[in-house]
């Protein structure tokens, strides 16, 4: 997949209907508006005694995101001195209304729209409305509700389009990304002071990711969200492998999926000229290869049992993980910049990404399920040749140790040293005068495999130190890339193209021409090549993402990542307060 940048013109339409539908409920305001006639001063006396109340609701009980938003609501009002932001002496000022409007529109972005409570806010909005006067006691606790709540909902929705509606590092799901920094305070003041209507529909769809991969994403969402609507697709029955020339009530249903889905065209011919409606022809088997191209299957052109597996996956679930995707989407930084290198860990593939072209991808090995690749962004500083590798603890103990315990030769045959570190010293030792078993508990020792022709990191190592201790790496094991899912690692990343990255990298630095380097790796000397140019490199994991052309691919859940934060937000609580509550009131019956 290889990020670019653009505008989703559907969203854009939606927003400019949400606008036009505020200008027809009276939402229009006149220059200077905003410097509208004061409330009473014991509104703003009550709004402070409800925002500084340090007894949170108990929604917000062990929800890091809500607790963060509510500071916010703090923050924000305290630089206001306590005045109410959506209502003033005439009721609720027009952009109540645009944000409550606003909502629905959302839906496009993978938001739930029931944890924000449109209807209920409008309710509010009407209830305060009918106020007489905001001398009233009663009055003022309502109006003074409905500016919290109003607030908590903008100020939630600007971070959850922002940077997500959770934070990865609350979950189980590995992502390290740095995110982006908003000053969502500072953006909704600049929406409730603005003249002209509409700001708040503007400052929330200015907040989305700014990434074309990310708005294709919510056109694939629209999309299956439409095949959802007109019945989604039926399931093709199990049974033996299908291919060109077979004929049955199988390759019926196989038509109909594939035709559900886009995979295969529906026949422009009347029935009677057209295939026959049990066949599978040619249409039918490039139907397939189409629809296993696009979820990391062989294409093969016959319906295996990995392809029937894929294909009776619901579109609701496939709804869900568009959704999860574009959570993902959230997470990320501004730019990934104009440079760099993308690992997607589930399409198990490396794309090199210069100036908005792809010079060069290949296929990766990635982490298997007990040494999962992480989800993070670092930079690639040096590259080193012909590398040694330094095994690390928790190997050596499960797989080393025992088999040199059966072997007294193992460690030689595999061209491995102890090494014992002392003083900053590095010593190779006899390791037949220390207990393998050991090393990881506070030993000086450690084992280390000689560059060379089986060497696990092959001729060339590419670092970006990182916390994490993964680094990408040419590996001796090419054979394994003709697997269709690659996650055979201990969680670095191999790659098929090492001498081709290296190259890529290096071609500005007039000192390394691809015959210094090939010399270079020939000589079997370790060699540290510091980068004139060093890049980002951004390990990611995406299981959903739509090509440039809109082709929605999809990839499986090798680490059940996407399970853990589907789990997660679905369990996520409405998006409101009771302030009433909060400052001991009883909330008038509605």
């Amino acid at each position: 997949m290889k990020p670019t940048y653009g505008i989703r013109a559907s969203a854009l339409a939606a927003l400019a209907a949400v606008a036009a539908l505020a200008l027809a409920a009276g939402c229009t305001r006149k220059p200077g508006q905003h410097q509208r006639e004061p409330l009473p001063p014991q509104v703003s006396q009550l709004l402070r005694e409800t925002v500084q109340n340090r007894a949170l609701p108990a929604t917000f009980k062990d929800q890091k995101e809500l607790q963060r938003t509510w500071k916010d609501l703090q923050s924000f009002y305290d630089k206001r001195g306590y005045r109410p932001a959506w209502s003033d002496r005439r009721g609720p000022r027009p952009q109540a209304m645009e944000l409550i409007q606003a909502i629905p529109p959302l839906a496009a972005d993978g938001l739930d729209l029931r944890r924000y409570p449109a209807d209920r806010l409008a309710a509010l909005v009407r209830e305060v409305r009918t106020a007489k006067s905001f001398d009233d006691p009663q009055a003022q606790r309502r109006l003074v509700d409905l500016d919290v709540e109003l607030t908590y909902t903008c100020l939630s929705l600007a971070a959850h389009l922002a940077t997500g509606r959770l934070q990865p590092e609350t979950l189980r799901v590995d992502w390290y990304t740095r995110r982006r920094n908003v000053d969502l305070e500072s953006r909704l003041d600049q929406a409730l002071t603005a003249d002209s209507p509409g700001e708040i529909v503007k400052i929330l769809r200015s907040l989305a990711p700014p990434y074309a991969d990310y708005q294709r994403l919510a056109q694939a969402l629209t999309g299956y969200r439409g095949i959802a609507a007109r019945g989604g697709w039926g399931e093709v029955p199990p049974g033996p492998v299908l291919k060109t020339g077979d004929h049955g009530p199988r390759v019926a249903a196989l038509r109909s999926r594939l035709t559900a889905s886009g995979d295969l065209a529906a026949p422009a011919t009347p029935a009677k000229a057209g295939p026959a409606p049990d066949a599978y022809d040619d249409a039918v088997a490039a139907g397939v290869s189409h629809f296993q191209r696009r979820h990391g299957l062989e294409a093969t052109g016959q319906m295996d049992a990995d392809t029937l597996a894929a294909l009776n996956v619901p579109v609701a679930e496939r709804i869900r993980q568009l959704q999860v995707n574009l959570e993902r989407w959230r997470w990320m930084p501004a730019s990934l910049g104009d440079r760099y290198i993308l690992v997607n860990v589930p399409e198990f593939r490396l794309d090199v990404v210069d100036g908005g072209q792809t010079p060069l991808s290949m296929r990766v090995i990635v982490g298997k399920t007990q040494s999962r690749t992480p989800a993070f962004s670092d930079r690639m500083t040096f590259i080193e040749l012909n590398p040694s590798w330094s095994l690390p603890d928790d190997i050596v103990a499960k797989e080393v140790a025992p088999k040199a315990a059966r072997n007294p030769g193992y460690l030689r045959s595999h061209d491995m040293e102890l090494v014992k570190r002392s003083g900053g010293k590095e010593e190779v030792v006899d390791p037949s005068a220390v207990d393998l078993s050991r090393i990881g508990h506070g030993s000086p020792y450690h084992l280390r495999e000689r560059a060379g022709e089986e060497n696990p990191l092959g001729k060339i190592k590419f670092m970006f130190p990182n916390e994490f201790d993964v680094y990408l790496h040419d590996t001796p094991t090419h054979h394994l890339f003709d697997k269709a899912e690659r996650d055979f690692s201990h969680g670095c990343i191999r790659l098929e193209k090492a001498i081709d990255l290296a190259t890529y990298l290096l071609k500005d630095d007039p000192q390394w021409t691809p015959e210094a380097l090939q010399a270079a790796i020939d000589s079997g000397e370790h060699q540290t090549i510091s980068l004139h140019r060093p890049l980002p490199v951004h390990i990611l994991y995406w299981t959903a993402w739509a090509d440039a052309d809109g082709t929605v691919e999809f990839r499986r859940d090798i680490y059940g990542h996407d399970a853990e934060l589907e789990q997660a937000l679905a369990q996520e609580p409405p998006v409101w307060v009771e302030p009433g509550t909060m400052r001991g009131d009883v909330r008038a019956a509605r």
